[in-house]
């Protein structure tokens, strides 16, 4: 999940690379959401629902708070914030500094996946904190059935206009089980995403759309056999379908050949690959992507003790099919979702990805604006 330093903050919240991602990626989608909401949510205009894994630094979510796209509540809770991490203590520590913010405490991939795929724990009616008549009230089963209270309290919550999967991790894991953990946990929350808005205790609206900010490292480099077909298989679906996007191939990496592009210059092969899989889960679960903005894919280049590694931050406007699912003939897709679809990956082709250097940001500006944040989180949690 996201590199914690020892007391629980983000080990990079000072990373001006990284808050160029929040200032000239995050925060432009996040405004554009908010003035959705704003022209849609009539005769009252809600609040925007944010979901991020902002760890106990909150940068994110007071950087939001700073710009005045996300509100608190009449008596200053951020009680249209969501958030994961694996500690109470941390959830608290976190809740300090944003105030009324909803906290999980448990592992996040390990909570969605739980009982999957039957979701058990959504029946109706049904505590998963009582006493278990089956199974030995014990450690084991008491901690099971908090994780089972934690991941129904999550879904509850769905949907989010916002959801910022900051994760900093590898989407592929080679030991995870294929099609991976992450591809799993994907399919999970955007279904989950079309539940309707719950507020004030009634169901009133679905999302027409929501805004995706997701984070992953290139890589790994020693991915299985099933992974690098996968991807492979992404690309060449992509080429047969489109007979134009292979002279724009060649353009830019001098080959059309999908396996000798993995082979030579793999950074290549995955910043085309992966986004094109990110784009059809998303197809999978009734969303599209909007072509408006597209992908957008940013890139910067972060130093370790084993060596520098890349990070690429994904944002997109996401749509829900017209007409939905429930309202097609089987078999049938939205054939403006397909055509947005084509349009996405073509877009991926011709524009690449932003790489973001230490020249090419305007450091003083945002060291400026970093410090106007950690003034509002002092605001907050004086005793920081």
């Amino acid at each position: 999940m996201v590199t914690r330093s020892t007391d629980g903050l983000f080990k990079f919240e000072d990373c001006l690379l990284k808050h160029h991602i929040r200032t000239e990626a995050w925060l432009p989608l996040c405004k554009k959401r908010l003035q959705n909401i704003r022209a849609t949510s009539r005769p009252r205009v809600r609040r925007l629902r944010y979901f991020t894994f902002c760890a106990v630094g909150a940068i994110d979510v007071l950087m939001l708070d700073v710009a005045k796209v996300i509100t608190r509540s009449d008596i200053g809770k951020f009680d249209t914030v969501f958030f994961f991490d694996r500690k109470p203590e941390l959830v608290i520590e976190t809740q300090k500094r944003i105030p009324g913010a909803i906290g999980f405490p448990s592992d996040f991939v390990g909570t969605v996946l739980l009982n999957d795929p039957d979701d058990e724990c959504l029946e109706d009616g049904e505590d998963p904190l009582i006493s278990p008549e089956i199974q030995p009230d014990e450690l084991k089963t008491r901690r099971s059935q908090l994780q089972c209270a934690e991941r129904k309290r999550f879904i509850r919550s769905f949907p989010f206009d916002v959801i910022n999967l900051d994760l900093e991790e590898f989407l592929f894991k080679p030991n995870d089980e294929f099609p991976g953990k992450m591809v799993k946990v994907l399919r999970k929350i955007f279904a989950w995403q079309q539940r309707k808005l719950v507020i004030s205790g009634r169901e009133t609206q679905v999302l027409d759309g929501f805004t995706l900010m997701f984070t992953t490292q290139i890589g790994p480099p020693n991915l299985s056999a099933d992974y690098l077909k996968m991807l492979q298989d992404a690309l060449q679906e992509n080429l047969m379908m489109n007979g134009a996007l292979k002279p724009i191939l060649i353009k830019r990496t001098e080959t059309d050949d999908v396996e000798l592009l993995q082979n030579s210059r793999f950074d290549i092969f995955f910043k085309l690959a992966m986004p094109k899989l990110l784009a059809a889960i998303l197809m999978e679960q009734d969303w599209y992507i909007d072509t408006k903005t597209g992908i957008r894919i940013f890139e910067f280049e972060r130093p370790s003790n084993t060596g520098s590694y890349k990070i690429l931050h994904l944002v997109m406007d996401v749509k829900r099919k017209n007409p939905p699912k429930d309202k097609r003939a089987p078999g049938r897709d939205s054939p403006e979702a397909q055509e947005a679809y084509r349009s996405v990956v073509r877009k991926i082709f011709v524009e690449g990805e932003n790489v973001i250097t230490e020249a090419s940001i305007d450091k003083l500006r945002l060291q400026k604006n970093l410090e106007q944040i950690k003034a509002r989180r002092r605001k907050y949690c004086p005793d920081e």
